[in-house]
């Protein structure tokens, strides 16, 4: 046993936290009493939770994994069989058809609330799902075009693979927690504070494609604005209108006439397109900072790592800022996972033969 009194000089005790930032060379070695010092009293044992939360979703990684590619196949029994042996008590004994298409999202997302503490996610879901409530029947059969698409399997297949990945990739990013949940309690990040560096090159991979792929899942959020202003899913531009509801930013070469069209435009036009989607468009600006990925995310970028700075192309932006990004990234995919979803629920519910919405009872 130290004496406290002589851990000093070659008996100086250093604690390390790898979840929790720190400060780097400045004679201060617990990253944990130096977070708690930052949060407080009242904040600091709440966030640990969070952390805790946060921390055992990266190791539910694989059954949950394996879980949604069985509800993406269909494979119902196999799906129960997972499910029931991983995670007792959590799933229905008798699933019905909602129950199929609803409990694994809703076993997940609760946890996620440890990712969003500003509340993105919900603000989100409710602007994008309340527009098709009162025309249901429309969207039913508007989603039973799309969801038997192999373009529409393939984009939740992706979702899904850069959900998981980044889950799985946890301890990356966790240490960057710790910024977000102070951005939300409106408190200032500490000048010095630094976030662990992990593998830049993999993360900024996971960036891109996580770009790449919110992009391509755009065109369902536009179908859904359609059919609640009242137009045809597949139309944008009123045929009545010449300027129809392009955003105003746009000029007319960049404008499109439907979803075909938005879904091959630029993604600077995707993004115009979300100017009726007020939390949307805050949620994906969050999420995608147009200097972090026109640089930083680009196979192309050259960088230098230094006091928690990240140099490139005579440009600097704070380490943490990028792993910020990521950490709301895999909020908005799993939002996207929940947009697929509702697709596959109400496309699931329309009968064909009959051109009728059987509902979802």
């Amino acid at each position: 046993m130290i004496d406290p009194k002589d851990a000093s000089g070659e008996w100086r005790m250093v604690t390390t936290y790898g979840d929790l930032p720190n400060y780097p060379n400045s004679g201060e070695y617990s990253a944990f009493l130096s977070a708690y010092k930052v949060f407080g009293d009242d904040y600091f044992p709440g966030y640990l939770k969070f952390l805790a939360t946060a921390r055992w979703l990266g190791e539910k990684v694989e059954p949950l994994e394996h879980a949604y590619g069985f509800y993406l196949k269909r494979k119902w029994d196999l799906l129960d069989s997972l499910m029931r042996r991983n995670f007792e008590g959590a799933w229905p004994d008798n699933p019905s058809f909602l129950d199929r298409h609803t409990s694994l999202h809703r076993f997940i997302f609760p946890y996620l609330v440890s990712l969003d503490p500003e509340g993105l996610y919900p603000r989100a879901k409710y602007e994008v799902w309340s527009r098709i409530f009162k025309n249901e029947a429309t969207f039913s059969e508007c989603a039973h075009s799309v969801i038997y698409s192999p373009e529409f399997e393939a984009v939740n297949r992706r979702v899904a693979e850069q959900f998981f990945n980044l889950l799985r990739a946890n301890v990356e990013w966790l240490p960057a927690l710790a910024i977000i949940h102070l951005r939300a309690m409106g408190k200032p990040i500490p000048p010095g504070w630094q976030v662990p560096v992990g593998r830049i090159d993999s993360l900024r991979d996971a960036y891109r494609q996580n770009f790449e792929v919110s992009c391509q899942i755009l065109p369902l959020v536009i179908r859904m604005q359609n059919i609640a202003e009242g137009r045809d899913p597949e139309s944008i531009r009123d045929a009545a209108d010449p300027n129809g509801w392009a955003p105003r930013i746009l000029g007319a070469r960049d404008c499109v006439n439907n979803v075909n069209q938005y879904s091959k435009a630029k993604a600077a036009t995707k993004e115009a397109y979300l100017n009726r989607h007020s939390s949307l468009r805050y949620y994906w600006n969050s999420s995608f900072s147009r200097d972090v990925r026109n640089s930083i995310a680009h196979a192309e970028f050259d960088y230098v790592i230094h006091d928690g700075v990240i140099t490139y192309k005579g440009r600097e932006v704070s380490y943490y800022v990028f792993v910020e990004a990521l950490i709301k990234q895999i909020t908005l995919l799993a939002f996207w996972l929940d947009l697929c979803k509702v697709y596959k629920i109400y496309g699931s519910r329309w009968d064909r033969r009959n051109e009728v919405f059987l509902g979802l009872s």
